[in-house]
């Protein structure tokens, strides 16, 4: 099996280090975090013959989501090949979504990325969906969503996340996400963090996704000190 690999980044010191981290590990895509300058990264990467998507966690607060939205729709404009929206929770924070009363500003923002021609959207959040943030507007992003990208993250910076499984991770991703009403035929979960996994896991990560047919894998995020053995892994798959 072929597999797209979208590698994603938050933040990077210099756009040619990150241009090579993505070349070295076979990368046919990038992510890039929306307050980077997306609009080089897209002359940067085409390039490459790379693809860019951007994302974000966007304000639940209309006037600076709706801002957002529409610096995306100017990016699509350039060439960006896609838009994640990474709604999750945070108490008292303006980014909050898990908050009732934001069906409607859901569905607005959603409707303004993909006002834009050929836009694709994809919805990331948590893996276990409304079991952790159960007042997100779920069905929203789900109504409007090209790609849904459950975080099936098995280790991170707090350490292990459920049984740091890396299969296991993928599947119950899956499983809640149409749980939470995703359609399944759309649920690509991703892999992280790739700076605290292994050569190994990245292997049983995609071994999880070819036994569903999935050939969309989603590596998040890419810092220099990512290990070259991982890197080695994700260019051989």
């Amino acid at each position: 099996m072929a597999f797209s690999k979208i590698l994603w980044v938050v933040n990077y010191n210099n756009i040619n280090d990150f241009v090579k981290g993505a070349v070295d590990c076979g990368a046919t895509d990038v992510a890039i975090r929306s307050d980077n300058d997306v609009e080089t990264a897209i002359t940067e990467f085409t390039k490459k013959g790379i693809g860019v998507y951007s994302w974000r966690w966007p304000s639940a607060n209309k006037d600076p989501a709706m801002k957002e939205a529409k610096k995306i729709v100017g990016l699509f404009g350039k060439g960006l090949k896609g838009y994640y929206v990474d709604p999750e929770g945070d108490h008292g924070k303006p980014w909050d979504w898990d908050q009732t009363g934001l069906a409607t500003l859901a569905k607005d923002f959603c409707a303004a990325i993909k006002s834009a021609p050929g836009a694709k959207l994809g919805v990331t959040s948590h893996y276990r969906a409304d079991k952790v943030f159960p007042h997100l507007p779920w069905e929203e992003f789900f109504a409007a969503a090209d790609v849904l990208l459950p975080q099936s993250y098995w280790r991170v910076t707090g350490g292990v996340v459920g049984h740091g499984i890396p299969d296991d991770n993928y599947n119950q991703g899956i499983a809640f996400w149409k749980a939470a009403g995703g359609n399944v035929n759309l649920i690509h979960p991703m892999a992280g963090e790739i700076d605290k996994v292994t050569a190994a896991e990245i292997n049983k990560y995609a071994a999880a996704a070819k036994s569903k047919g999935i050939d969309e894998l989603h590596f998040y995020a890419w810092v220099p000190s990512v290990k070259a053995s991982v890197m080695n892994a994700i260019k051989a798959l």
